[in-house]
């Protein structure tokens, strides 16, 4: 039995046995504790109870005779039951004798998998054979993510890592199962002058090991939480040399999709932001989720995930709850791939490119609000771009065809460049288009 830490009964934690046991009540055993702290549990047919005790002072016979008294020796109890199978009340509520619930947890030794006695779940030290749901995956001592304590990942990468035997002892995470976590893979593309890795993720060391040469054109999967940010270092980088890739990998529909390239020797440690699961489930139907981290010739993409991604969790899980998602997704890409041109592209890092942003759009107003938007029932179905004294001078995105319900579009005295896409045919509820003095060259529309 293990007690939480805040039922302040940590020290009765243990393995009870029966069979030292030489107490009966009812014919059945009382289990006592195999420690220094004399305590026990039983069940009791009247109260149709288990009750877990503190055996050192009463020498308590039965559990009724401890449920009678609902002393200081009471430490707990459990829900009501007809079982006198003590596993059959493991995953029940228990109950203080304050009659407050408690965070208890049972394991059974048997069944061919040995627990031991003096294992803890969630202690910050990995222990495999709680490895499962059913113990929280040790309390989540087995991912780095959910994970807490100096000894956390200490020592774990023991002989075999990026698919090669090592020699050396790292820090690291390899048997992390739990299934709310999401895979990176890194890829060593050539090593000539090995060094020390380190990744991390959500600011907790995910793996430190030695690179060896022998880890070239091999993989390693690392396990973290969704939507982490994530940094590649080297701390030797002026004498490494090191090319390597890393995926996003594990995402239904999307496998090795390239998050990133570096290389040992660049001064600046590789950090990215992971696009979460419910954004590629919303989107993978849009856009080109393999390249999406990558794609030189649409970054504007990118730009606005880490946009939407901007505020941290809750506003990450609002968005993709958000209904309207993707249209505030297609009015963002659209708004910005067609406020400025290529030259701005090529040479503009993300945080200039979210500067071009009118405050309205920074401060994450709904796009509704926005003043070239007007929606009707929460869907878009106006947008007005541009005007003769803040004209666009960049591109209209395919994303403008997300827009199911838009009846209007306004792109008067605006100053194009490369083709209107042909998908512009597929808004079948259009009805109104503006082009007076719109300039654009490479003019090329289709309508269907």
């Amino acid at each position: 039995i293990e007690f939480g830490e805040e039922t302040g009964f940590t020290k009765y934690s243990g393995c009870y046995h029966d069979e030292a046991s030489p107490l009966r009540f009812d014919g059945r055993p009382i289990y006592q504790l195999d420690i220094e702290e004399e305590a026990a549990f039983g069940y009791c047919k009247r109260e149709q109870r288990w009750y877990v005790f503190d055996n050192s002072e009463n020498g308590y016979e039965d559990a009724c005779k401890a449920a009678d008294e609902m002393g200081q020796s009471l430490l707990a109890y459990s829900s009501r039951t007809h079982s006198f199978d003590i596993e059959a009340v493991f995953s029940d509520t228990w109950f203080s004798r304050g009659h407050t619930p408690l965070d208890v947890t049972f394991f059974v030794e048997g069944n061919g998998t040995t627990v031991g006695c003096g294992k803890k779940i969630g202690d910050g030290k990995y222990d495999m054979a709680l490895n499962t749901e059913e113990f929280s995956y040790d309390g989540g001592d087995c991912c780095a993510a959910t994970c807490n304590g100096p000894l956390c990942g200490r020592g774990t990468i023991d002989g075999h890592a990026f698919g090669t035997k090592i020699s050396s002892v790292g820090d690291g995470y390899q048997s992390c199962l739990d299934p709310s976590m999401v895979t990176i893979e890194i890829l060593f593309d050539r090593i000539d002058f090995p060094s020390p890795l380190q990744v991390n993720c959500g600011g907790k060391t995910h793996l430190w090991l030695d690179v060896v040469k022998e880890m070239v054109h091999k993989k390693e999967k690392i396990r973290v939480s969704d939507g982490s940010s994530c940094t590649v270092a080297f701390p030797t980088p002026f004498f490494t040399d090191i090319e390597y890739t890393v995926y996003h990998s594990g995402v239904e529909g999307v496998n090795d999709t390239i998050i990133t390239k570096g290389n040992s020797s660049d001064k600046d440690d590789d950090e990215f932001q992971l696009i979460p699961r419910c954004y590629f489930d919303k989107l993978k139907d849009y856009i080109d989720m393999h390249t999406i981290y990558v794609n030189e010739r649409t970054p504007q993409r990118m730009i606005i995930i880490d946009w939407l991604l901007a505020n941290g969790t809750d506003t990450r899980n609002l968005e993709c709850e958000n209904p309207f998602f993707i249209e505030r997704y297609a009015t963002a890409v659209a708004y910005i791939s067609a406020k400025v041109d290529d030259t701005f592209w090529n040479n503009a890092s993300n945080a200039s490119i979210l500067d071009a942003f009118p405050e309205y759009i920074k401060n994450h107003d709904t796009q509704c609000s926005w003043p070239f938007v007007r929606c009707t029932g929460g869907k878009v179905s106006e947008l007005h771009f541009g005007n003769s004294n803040d004209p666009l001078q960049g591109t209209l995105a395919t994303e403008i065809t997300l827009f199911t319900e838009l009846e209007k579009l306004n792109l008067v005295e605006n100053s194009l460049r490369r083709n209107i896409p042909t998908e512009f045919g597929n808004l079948k509820s259009l009805k109104e288009l503006y082009l007076a003095k719109l300039s654009v060259l490479l003019l090329h529309v289709l309508f269907l």
